[in-house]
């Protein structure tokens, strides 16, 4: 199985537009599992989840396997349901669970994958994905980053900068620190709710390719 990981500073830089972006372009190519990490003192409540992550978790970790749950509109799995994923799941954690959540994933509901993709941070030292993108926005608040950010910035294949509603300079701005942690590589600079064929650079678009082997479809990438 190869892993595609999509990682962010926190909840609103377009990690979930970009998986989209990415299934739209390769749809029925990707089965594709949401992580999130529930922390039960409500601090980082992903609020904007209709199905409430505190509310569905049960244990140290959960699997949400219902179609119809993860179909709900306005909610990032029913995005990357109708996106184009292969399948999709909803894996939410205790922090310190990632582990054993993987080990279940990966042992009995993902025997048939040969290509995943994933969202989320924490997972990812228990994957060691293939391909890891970190997507980044300006107007992303510094005091809400996490504490991974920049190890997974300096880590990543591909950083992208999501342009969407964030000013010139606040992009250079950010631009310029992610050059200075990846020794003067610039970042990708993209609108990522976009369709990815309509993006200014072609880098995860070939990055992409290669680990799919095969390029975007056209009515995927269009």
């Amino acid at each position: 199985m190869k892993i595609l990981s999509v990682g962010a500073p926190g909840n609103g830089s377009g990690k979930t537009l970009t998986l989209a972006a990415i299934l739209s372009a390769w749809p029925g190519r990707f089965d594709t599992v949401k992580f999130t990490t529930v922390f039960k003192d409500g601090v980082n409540c992903p609020r904007t989840e209709r199905a409430c992550a505190c509310r569905e978790l049960h244990g140290r970790y959960t699997v949400v396997t219902d179609p119809v749950v993860l179909a709900t509109e306005d909610t990032d799995t029913g995005r990357l349901t109708r996106a184009g994923a292969r399948s999709v799941l909803w894996c939410l954690t205790q922090a310190g669970a990632h582990a054993e959540a993987w080990q279940h994933l990966r042992g009995d509901l993902l025997t048939g994958a040969d290509l995943l993709l994933t969202e989320g941070n924490s997972i990812i030292p228990f994957l060691s994905p293939d391909l890891l993108i970190m997507v980044m926005c300006p107007s992303t608040p510094r005091a809400r980053w996490k504490p991974d950010t920049w190890p997974l910035v300096v880590r990543a294949q591909v950083v992208i900068i999501n342009s969407h509603a964030s000013s010139p300079s606040e992009i250079e701005s950010l631009a310029a620190e992610v050059a200075a942690a990846r020794g003067g590589e610039r970042p990708s600079v993209e609108d990522v709710s976009r369709p990815l064929a309509a993006w200014s650079g072609s880098l995860l678009a070939q990055s992409v390719e290669r680990l799919a082997g095969h390029p975007m479809t056209a009515v995927g990438g269009a």
